[in-house]
């Protein structure tokens, strides 16, 4: 089964709005985790997903679709077939129409939206500005319809905005900001806050009818996804009095990727006493002003869900991959592994204490703008590396087994182990990018290993003093950790399994790769 980021990487529909099809009714999951909320979908769904896209570019509405899903097969042919007649009926009105129509198929073959969307430059917006958590965006319009009577009608703008602070798909509950475009100064018994909307980057425009408003979001959003964009903000719905709406994404387009960018994290050190401590992993999202410090937005990346959070160690010691100099957050991680200084702001909100970083994840690398990581401060305890890192009980038993014994070399890294197949290496990492090399079982419980970091020819070996082995477990002594290992024949030939538990176990609670090793010599 798929969770729902995965189907949406494979159906190329947003998970806002597959969340969206989900609460209408349209597109369910086959099973929801009843103690994560998780949801899970079965491969035959992404047809389901292609059919609901085919059907909304050939401008079926959500209603139709909900009702197509809803019909046996045989039915579904048959209405098919009838708006195929009714058509064709238009299709011998006007030979305008007729025009029009095949127009529309070509832009269709090309997978071009129905609607016009315009990348662009956008001009500021000056507002009377509040932001609240709503029941619905009806509800929402609502309140602007208030606040508009609350305004003096000199300075009183046409449009009014609905900002949509959300970055998945919500029904209830919704993060918003309300604005009512005006033209000069609020007066001082005003309840509202001036705010100018100042976009500083290109913007995904469309304008649609009030009615259409989710389709066209939907589209959008498909569109900027299609297209390479990064979505660096909120989305903006601008109405206007004639029911009309002006939709704005800000996006940057996304070029090819700098697999030689890295940036000098090896700077003198300045304390900051106020980021010494332990830290929780809050959210991760597009910019700043998303950011609410009692709801969050989005879900966490995998290897920080699992993690006890994130310390920073007195005089900008090394934390799993992370070391700091005031005002910067210096990492060196990921593949191929990157050196970046990611600035950061520490801001006390509502009697918390907050840390906003700019961490240049892979989007930066295209082009694209860091992604913000918002952690919240638990306590300020000066921690010590050994103190926090994960230790394992290890194993009292002996080194008595002969089967392990002799060289290894490496030839592959897997999670789980089962992913390996020996026919085809190098799923994860290249071999030339394997970090552990050979692995040296000797009696009595010895071992000596090689590695080699990616990008340098020299191997570098580590002695009994780092490595040792019992049965069925490879100890690392200065980790403290026991790392199984088991060896399996496949295809005639003898492979080694030995768990890697890096800093990802270490720190982020991560489930280990495994290290996959074959025989020294098998292959001669």
């Amino acid at each position: 089964m798929y969770k729902i980021g995965e189907l949406s990487k494979l159906s190329k529909i947003p998970v806002k709005t597959l969340r969206f099809y989900d609460n209408e009714g349209i597109l369910s999951p086959d099973y929801i985790d009843e103690v994560t909320g998780y949801r899970y979908y079965d491969a035959a769904k992404l047809s389901d997903c292609y059919r609901i896209i085919a059907l909304k570019e050939l401008g079926f509405g959500l209603r139709e679709i909900k009702k197509l899903f809803s019909l046996p097969k045989e039915s579904f042919r048959a209405f098919l077939e009838e708006k195929q007649e009714e058509l064709r009926r238009l299709q011998k009105q006007t030979e305008n129409r007729i025009a029009i129509l095949r127009n529309m198929n070509s832009r269709l073959k090309e997978c071009i939206s129905m609607y016009d969307i315009v990348i662009r430059n956008s001009d500021e917006i000056r507002l009377a500005y509040d932001r609240k958590i709503i029941s619905s965006k009806q509800k929402g319009e609502e309140i602007l319809q208030r606040m508009r009577g609350a305004i003096p009608s000199a300075i009183l703008g046409r449009r009014t905005v609905l900002i949509d602070y959300e970055t998945e798909y919500v029904s209830q509950d919704l993060d918003t900001g309300l604005g009512v475009e005006i033209t000069g100064k609020l007066p001082k018994n005003c309840p509202f806050a001036e705010k100018t909307v100042a976009f500083t980057s290109t913007t995904a425009n469309l304008v649609c009818q009030s009615h259409d408003y989710e389709d066209a979001v939907s589209a959008i959003h498909k569109y900027v996804l299609d297209n390479d964009y990064q979505i660096v903000g909120p989305v903006y719905k601008i109405m206007y009095e004639d029911n009309t709406v002006e939709i704005k994404l800000p996006v940057v387009k996304l070029g090819d990727f700098d697999i030689n960018y890295n940036e000098d994290i090896d700077l003198p050190f300045t304390d900051d006493p106020d980021i010494i401590g332990h830290w929780e992993m809050t959210d991760v999202l597009p910019c700043r002003e998303i950011f609410h410090p009692h709801k969050r937005k989005s879900v966490l990346p995998k290897d920080f869900a699992n993690a006890d959070g994130f310390y920073f160690l007195p005089g900008g010691e090394k934390f799993w991959f992370l070391t700091w100099t005031k005002g910067l957050m210096l990492s060196e991680c990921g593949y191929p592994a990157r050196k970046s200084q990611n600035r950061y702001t520490i801001e006390k909100i509502e009697g918390e204490t907050f840390l906003f970083a700019e961490f240049k994840g892979p989007d930066y690398y295209r082009g694209g703008r860091p992604d913000i990581w918002v952690l919240r401060k638990l306590d300020s305890g000066a921690y010590r590396k050994q103190d926090i890192m994960a230790k394992d009980e290890i194993p009292d038993t002996p080194a008595d087994d002969s089967s392990v014994l002799g060289k290894w070399d490496v030839c592959d890294l897997v999670r789980p182990m089962e992913e390996f197949d020996p026919r085809n290496t190098g799923a994860v990492l290249p071999y030339d990018a394997l970090y552990w090399r050979t692995a040296e079982f000797t009696e009595g419980g010895g071992m000596a290993n090689s590695f080699r970091n990616r990008g340098e020819s020299n191997v570098y070996t580590d002695g009994p003093e780092v490595w040792r082995w019992v049965t069925g477990y490879v100890i690392c002594n200065p980790r403290s950790t026991a790392s199984k290992y088991v060896i399996r024949i496949l295809d005639g030939a003898e492979y080694l399994f030995v768990q890697w538990k890096s800093g990802d176990y270490s720190f982020g609670g991560d489930e280990p790769y495994w290290y996959v090793f074959k025989r020294h010599g098998a292959d001669a």
